[in-house]
Parts: C-alpha cells; structure tokens; sequence
C-alpha cells in the first residue's frame, strides 16, 4: 500500500535553498535507521542533476564502480544515450569527475549510507575535507552526506571531526510526532491512530507496514504477533545492527520497559555492577534517541540534576518489550492470536494511555507552533511527592500550562480537574497556567464549562491547523481556537 509523502517541510525547504544558493553547499543529514531519510533525499534528488549514491558494504574498489555508474550521466561531455561507465581508481578521482561535471553548471552528490563508505576507507572524511578545502568550497557543488550511525555522523562535524567548520548545513531527522504518524493511517478512527502511534511510534517505515483498509486488530495479528511479522522481527534486528553487545543493551532496555528508572534500578536488573557500569550504556542509548532521560521541566536546563528517569523514548521498542517480548517463544509457535486476544482490551489500553500522555505534551508543542499558546521554553512530565503532571509547560520560570491525559472508557470529570488544579497549585504556586484535559471518552459538561480549561478530545488532535509547519517563513498563522475541544 503507497502512502502519500509526508511532512518535511522544513527539511525539504532548507535542501532546496541549497540548491539555489548558487554557493558551494556541503550538507550533513543524519538520524535513526528507517526515519526516512533517503526518502527525503531521494525526493529533492528527483529531476535535477544530482548523483544519487546508497552506499552498501562492500570493498572500497566495488564501492568505487558503483559510483563510476552512478556518476556517468553528470561526466563532462555526456549528452543523451546510454551514460558512460566511470572508472575511478581512488577517491580523489571520484571527487575530481564532480568538480569537472561543476565547471560548466550545478551538480550535486548525496552520499546516502556514508558509514559505510568510511567503514571501507578510514581516511575517506580526511580526503573530503582535503577536497573540500582546495576544489569544493570554490565549485557549483551541493554535496549530500548521510548516515544512520549518529555517532559517527556527529564525530564527522565535531571539533575534533575531519570535517568540523566546513558543513555549510545539517539536518537531524527525527521520527514523526503523533500528529503526522497519523497520516499514515487517516482512514482509521482517531482512538487506532493513537494506537497505531503507541505500537509504531514515528517511524515511516513501520507505519508503512499496516494496511489501514483492515482492522488495527487484524494489522497487529500480522505485523507484531507473527513470527514473519516486521515489528516482531525489528527489535533484534534493529539491536544487532546498532550495538556489538546486543545482548546488555536488550536486558537495559527490557528494564526500563519494566518501570525501572534510575540507573541503579536499570543496573541491577541488567546484571551490572552499579550505576556507573549502566551509564555508558544509557548514553549509547540516548544518542541514537531509543531512550530519553528526563527531568521535571524547572530543571531541564541543569545537566547535573539529580531527580532524573530513564525511559524508552521510541514508543516502537516500548511497545516490544512491554507487550511482544514477553510472548516471544508463544508467538514463535504459533500462538499470535491467542497472545493478542490477552493482550487487547484493558492491558493494550495500559499500555496506551502512557503514549496518551507523550500525546499531550506533543499537543501543546502543536498548539504553541501555531500561536494559540505559549511560546513555551519547555514541555514534559513533572513528577513530585504525592502526584505528577501529564503535561507541564514552562515560560521562563511560570508554569504556563498543564495538562492531564485520561485514557479510559469514563469521561474526565470534575474530580479529574480538581486534582489537575491541585497538583498545579503544588509544584506552582501562584501560576495561572492554562488547564488542559486531554480525554478518550470525552468530558463531564461541567468540566468543559469552566473558563480556564481547554478540553481536548482525540478529533481535536488531529485537527488541521495544528500543521504550522506549512507556514511560510515570516508569516503568522491564524490564531488556533483557544478553545480547542469546543464542540
């Protein structure tokens, strides 16, 4: 099933400023396996004069005569008819044939998989920036690197990287927030676009895999509770490629999953000795965004805080440990449907209803990207002695908003809003923040009657003016209703 492409916007729009720059553009474009990025590159690549390169792992010399194909059609002198096939016998040969193409117009070379190349030949980022310095900062050039190991990308431009100072553009790409992972299944009911975001998350690729002209029970019977399944296959697939230990990163991971926070807690349950042993592997995994450590919103901007979690920050892999690896060997044996019938229903909706609460941090993040509220300098979960909040939104030091999630059968009542004032009066005392009620079922009459609440139920998640990322730079959109749920 085709799904249209989605979002980018700010992406594509800076990539295609390069291309009329009429400057020489060098141009770095990481992120996680399977976030899309060669779906944008390939996308800006389209009708232009532009070498696409996707990078396997081969030897340098094989990789060197798939360039020379890739190459040909932009080699000095062709016109039209069969491209010539390019021999290069080392890199220097490869980057002096785009130059010369350069001479007479603008070309452009993406790099797709650039790891391995590098993989292949250590030196290879030393020679770029060798070429770069003396031929590609002065040539009509747009030259595209891109990679899905992040740590090396990152080292490529750090200040003791080969090519720090010379990126003239970077791009992180990160998955989809709930609102665009949405579009990949906008045939379905706003409560299975949710769930769709608590079992996927924002991963193109994933999301691709379900066929919306059928039921999500049926999709997740064959997409994460078959032994062919792609969601079933991905985590250990995913954990294989990214780490030579796999093994300790699942067992961390598997912790967390389970509700242990600290690195202490997270350390025991892996088997290592201590919070220290743990901490390299939460790093690991914070770099290449599987996990996020949190703080309460007031000290986000202290690194040293001491009041800290760590959770899955992939709703994916949340979703695998909690609900697919315990049932890994009844699935394996053919049990699928019988472990989905134990699932659905009320421990599915567990499950979701911490997704639920990302939702609503996301949501506020939408509302102060369009101006209804905010701005915001931070948003996320704060925690304290005797209570929390869901979604919490600072302004500088004020508490400017917050939010609570229900994801139940029951309507939110206005018990619910009592408590969501409450726990704001605690951790802020004398703040006004906006309230927000994000409900499944909807909400008591008397709850969505009070002046300084905003009801949000699932359709107004998705509404259409909370995508302000079509808005052109310079321009302010329309007010979004401050009112949101309103109905």
């Amino acid at each position: 099933m085709r799904h249209p492409f989605v979002d980018r916007y700010r992406e594509r729009a800076d990539l295609e400023d390069a291309w009329a720059s009429d400057r020489p553009e060098l141009v770095v474009v990481h992120g996680r396996r399977r976030v899309g990025k060669s779906a944008l590159l390939a996308r800006f690549a389209s009708g232009k004069p532009i070498s696409y390169y996707v990078a396997a792992e081969q030897l340098e010399r094989d990789q060197l005569t798939d360039l020379g194909r890739v190459l040909g059609p932009m080699s000095v002198g062709f016109r039209r008819g069969r491209p010539p096939r390019l021999a290069f016998r080392d890199w220097d040969e490869a980057l002096a044939a785009v130059a010369d193409a350069a001479a007479t117009r603008r070309v452009g070379l993406v790099l797709d998989e650039f790891p391995y190349l590098v993989a292949a030949d250590r030196a290879l980022p030393s020679l770029i920036q060798r070429w770069w310095d003396a031929v590609g900062s002065r040539s009509n050039v747009v030259v595209i690197l891109a990679g899905s190991q992040q740590s090396m990308m990152r080292s490529l431009v750090s200040s003791e990287g080969a090519l720090y100072g010379r990126p003239t553009r970077a791009h992180h790409l990160r998955p989809f927030d709930y609102y665009y992972a949405g579009r990949f299944a906008s045939a379905w009911a706003p409560e299975d676009r949710i769930r769709l975001y608590a079992v996927a998350g924002g991963i193109p690729d994933y999301l691709e895999e379900f066929d919306t002209s059928r039921p999500l029970r049926d999709e997740l019977l064959r997409v994460a509770y078959s032994p062919a399944g792609r969601l079933f296959r991905e985590a250990p697939d995913l954990l294989r490629s990214e780490f030579t230990e796999p093994r300790t990163y699942e067992t961390v991971l598997r912790g967390i999953a389970n509700g242990y926070v600290t690195p202490g807690e997270i350390a025991t349950q892996a088997g290592l000795a201590g919070a220290n042993r743990v901490t390299p592997y939460l790093d690991r995994l914070i770099d290449l965004d599987l996990v996020e450590r949190r703080v309460p919103p007031p000290e986000a901007g202290q690194p040293r805080s001491r009041t800290s979690q760590y959770v899955i920050a992939d709703p994916y892999l949340r979703f695998y440990f909690a609900l697919v690896d315990p049932w890994r060997s009844a699935i394996q044996q053919g049990q699928g449907a019988e472990v989905l019938t134990e699932t659905w229903g009320e421990e599915l909706d567990r499950f979701v209803s911490r997704t639920f609460e990302d939702v609503a941090r996301q949501h506020l993040r939408r509302l102060a990207g369009t101006g209804a509220v905010g701005p915001f300098t931070t948003v996320g979960f704060w925690w304290f002695s005797g209570g929390d909040i869901d979604a919490a939104a600072m302004t500088g030091p004020r508490l400017t908003a917050a939010g609570s999630a229900k994801w139940t059968r029951e309507v939110m009542k206005p018990g619910d809003l009592a408590d969501l004032r409450r726990d704001a009066g605690i951790v802020a005392p004398g703040d006004r923040p906006r309230l927000f009620l994000y409900s499944r079922s909807g909400f008591d009459r008397n709850v969505a009657a009070e002046p300084d609440v905003t009801p949000v139920t699932l359709r107004d998640l998705y509404a259409a003016d909370l995508e302000y990322e079509r808005t052109e730079p310079g321009r302010t959109r329309s007010r979004a209703r401050s009112d949101q749920g309103r109905r």
